[in-house]
């Protein structure tokens, strides 16, 4: 196939996978089964692992579905002792409202396609689908693998962390087909660390506030202080690194997502909690995070006598690939002979699966077509000129990688 049919038969694989409700377990398998019928009508070999349920029970909040089966699906052209894989996740979100069409009916319009998924990130999926398509006929001296993982939308423990965890996938270089936009190249990403801070003191009737000691009040007087001094520890903090957002070179730190508290408005509250999401630049780590937090919190205690509790709920490390690697140099290079454009390497403001390729010490980047500030948001589009120019991008990242560029 030459690359006008791959770009004809992209365009086909993003709509017919928009239709599919991949939504926390929904349809998993059905779209997974899509997938390895069409690399399998072209000549790409495909393998499917299904998640062990006892996995996805331990890993996935019982809130997210984890009855539900989770499958990763690797496809694979080519020979040699290097390997580049493309990864992505077929996971959405939830579509929420305000479509002006349906939003698991692809619709196009104006060089535009609409739906679910479309820039976040079922796009890239076809661009790099089609790629190995292309590449199935010529056998590149150079193995290609392509895997679609779930639930990178809900952290992916069960997706891309089980696949290098527990598969222990470990490619030369990955590029990870997220919607960065074709001008620029994700080489990392913050850290997060999301925490619980229960304040404690002693439930009683509405009736009789006097017999116990509110925790509402305390906690307002905590977290207040938690807060502010937590700020201004953070404050002296700055990346020298690039970020998408010049904002995001400086941790941050953001309280009151969750509120806790009796949920009884004629009860003196004995427990009172407020969440923190804490985000890291690339020089920070989450056990050292973990440590400030407690230690900041036991510090308040002890100087106000208010008694408190952190519970940890994530801790993720940031991610890091540096500009002077194989595959940023590569990327950019490849971007320049195929369209004309040298993305910019910056850090993503949020979280990607590239931590989990860090973490092993794999040069991994993310790349790949989308509008940014879409994803997630309703009348989700990608345009198709993008793309196409993302799988010309990806063909000649290729013949970079094998020396032919």
């Amino acid at each position: 196939m030459d690359l006008k049919a791959i770009r004809d038969l992209s365009l086909k694989i993003l709509l017919e996978s928009i239709r599919y409700k991949t939504v926390l377990g929904d349809q998993y398998g059905d779209i997974v089964d899509y997938y390895k019928e069409v690399l399998s009508q072209h000549g790409v070999h495909v393998t499917i692992h299904r998640v062990p349920d006892e996995y996805v029970k331990k890993y996935v909040p019982e809130k997210f579905n984890p009855w539900k089966p989770r499958y990763i699906l690797i496809a694979r052209v080519g020979y040699g002792d290097k390997v580049l894989q493309f990864n992505g996740h077929y996971d959405v979100v939830p579509p929420g409202d305000g479509w002006r069409s349906d939003p698991f009916n692809p619709i196009i319009s104006e060089g535009r396609v609409y739906g679910r998924g479309s820039t976040d990130m079922k796009g890239g999926i076809a661009a790099f689908l089609s790629t190995l398509i292309y590449y199935a006929e010529r056998e590149p001296s150079l193995v290609l693998e392509g895997v679609l993982v779930p639930d990178e939308e809900i952290g992916g423990l069960a997706g891309t962390g089980y696949l290098v965890r527990e598969l222990d996938s470990r490619p030369n270089w990955v590029v990870i087909a997220e919607p960065s936009g074709l001008e620029r190249v994700y080489n990392g990403h913050r850290g997060v660390s999301w925490f619980i801070i229960k304040v404690f003191g002693r439930q009683a009737h509405g009736s009789a506030p006097w017999l116990g000691d509110n925790a509402l009040e305390k906690m307002l007087v905590y977290a207040s202080r938690f807060i502010g001094e937590y700020r201004k520890l953070l404050d002296i903090k700055k990346s020298v690194f690039n970020y998408e957002d010049p904002l995001a070179a400086k941790p941050t730190v953001n309280p009151g997502g969750i509120l806790i508290s009796p949920g009884a408005v004629n009860i003196v509250p004995g427990v009172s909690g407020f969440s923190i999401d804490r985000r890291l630049i690339v020089e920070e780590k989450a056990d050292e995070v973990v440590r400030e937090v407690r230690d900041l919190a036991s510090r308040i205690t002890s100087e106000t006598g208010i008694e408190s509790v952190v519970e940890v709920l994530e801790a993720s490390n940031p991610a890091y690939t540096p500009e002077s690697s194989v595959i940023v140099q590569s990327i950019r290079e490849a971007a320049v002979k195929a369209i004309g454009v040298e993305p910019k390497p910056v850090i993503c403001t949020g979280g990607l699966d590239l931590r989990y390729y860090s973490e092993k010490g794999v040069e991994a980047i993310a790349y790949g077509p989308g509008v940014i500030g879409l994803a997630h948001q309703p009348n989700e589009y990608i345009v198709l000129e993008d793309l196409y120019k993302a799988i010309s991008v990806y063909v000649k990242l290729v013949e970079i990688l094998e020396g032919g560029g």
